[in-house]
């Protein structure tokens, strides 16, 4: 919508230049991102709970997930569209093989950083533990409503977060060229990432009414360790691209996958 929140970045190895968010474009996404898992998250609850309550609905988290993360990336098309189109553009005109093989090799690292990440908490822990709260709260919803979770995990998610920790704060810092903060452009993005998928399980919790009550659980913000391997690989995938949709590429492989290891397992399950 608005051309004034990005700017574009001569490459010497691209014949078009790339679309970075500038400073206002940051603090746009940033704005909408923060309002949207506040104001937006839990004014959707309050009215997916009216609903239910006056029309005898029986509408649950899966379709607040969707809801919440369509109403956020409406937003954010409505202020950052250009910023999209422009990327998408370059990446067809100019597409080239780093398109296909980064996702691929940054998945693969993914993978092994994933084994390695378990195996560490494990020895932390003293158990072996395969999956996460996050995870198993993603699962839970999945085997209650698939068809949308996979649709939330595998398309929406990525997207959503990809424009945030990638295209808001990884790729504005990393195309500097002070050498300090091209640095903060890989660390912040993968930091934020993992602590976001974290962050509700260690630091808020419930008591036997319902009531929500911070807290902090060690246990669950060691998972943060889980989800670095991720932020390192996107983030990766991200610069070596230099195209905000090569890292939603490498996302929605990443996810792809493991939503489908997901019901290939609970298939094993049931049979």
């Amino acid at each position: 919508m608005f051309k004034s929140m990005y700017k574009t970045c001569e490459h010497p190895d691209r014949k078009i230049g790339e679309a970075v968010l500038n400073v206002k474009g940051v603090i746009v996404a940033l704005i909408i991102y923060l309002l949207s898992n506040s104001v937006l998250l839990y004014g959707m609850s309050y009215l997916i709970g009216w609903v239910n309550g006056s029309f005898g609905t029986n509408f649950g988290n899966v379709e607040l997930n969707v809801a919440y993360q369509l109403i956020t990336i409406a937003l954010m098309i409505l202020f950052l569209g250009r910023f999209y189109w422009e990327n998408l553009k370059a990446f067809f005109k100019e597409f080239k093989a780093v398109y296909i093989w980064a996702p691929i090799v940054c998945y693969i690292m993914i993978f092994v950083g994933n084994i390695a990440a378990t195996m560490l908490l494990s020895l932390i822990r003293g158990e072996m533990q395969t999956s996460t709260s996050n995870n198993d709260t993603v699962n839970a919803l999945m085997l209650q409503n698939p068809i949308p979770m996979i649709f939330v995990a595998v398309i929406l998610a990525p997207i959503l977060e990809e424009t945030i920790f990638r295209g808001a704060l990884s790729r504005s810092m990393t195309s500097s060229k002070n050498y300090f903060v091209k640095a903060l452009g890989f660390v912040i993005p993968v930091f934020l990432f993992a602590l976001l998928h974290v962050w509700q399980y260690a630091f808020l919790g419930t008591d036997a009414n319902g009531a929500v009550y911070l807290t902090f659980n060690a246990d669950e913000f060691l998972s943060i360790i889980s989800y670095i391997p991720m932020g390192i690989g996107f983030t990766l995938c991200s610069y070596l691209c230099k195209n905000f949709w090569g890292s939603v590429a490498c996302h929605i492989l990443n996810n792809g996958i493991a939503m489908a290891m997901m019901i290939l397992m609970s298939m094993l399950k049931l049979a």
